[in-house]
């Protein structure tokens, strides 16, 4: 007979989030994301069910919603690489660069 000491399951999670529960994991707004899933040139991939449900609002009131709107994380995370922005190291020019104004300024003083 064989005793199994430990078990340990490794699945990567891949869940289907509401747009409010997107939201809060990615730090976009509701508005944002409904926006992106419109967009007409590279709309964020989700899918809208069609089912109706109920839908309960903070004061209790009951309604019936069509059209829920999932997104499946790692076609998020997909979708959001081509806005992955890198800056040449190079590129970085100083707001202001204090030497500069420090040399003309003594400089006028000096003449």
């Amino acid at each position: 007979m064989r005793v199994i000491e430990e078990v340990s399951l490794q699945h990567p999670l891949d869940p289907w989030l509401s747009l409010p529960a997107l939201s809060q994991a990615s730090g976009l707004s509701v508005c944002t994301l409904r926006a992106l899933c419109g967009d007409a040139k590279n709309p964020l991939p989700h899918y809208r069910m069609k089912e109706p449900h109920i839908v309960v609002t903070k004061t209790g009131k009951r309604s019936t919603a069509t059209g829920k709107i999932l997104v499946r994380w790692s076609e998020f995370e997909r979708w959001m690489e081509q806005y992955h922005y890198v800056p040449a190291r190079d590129s970085y020019t100083p707001a202001l660069d204090v030497d500069a104004l420090v040399d003309e300024v003594v400089g006028d003083l000096q003449s």
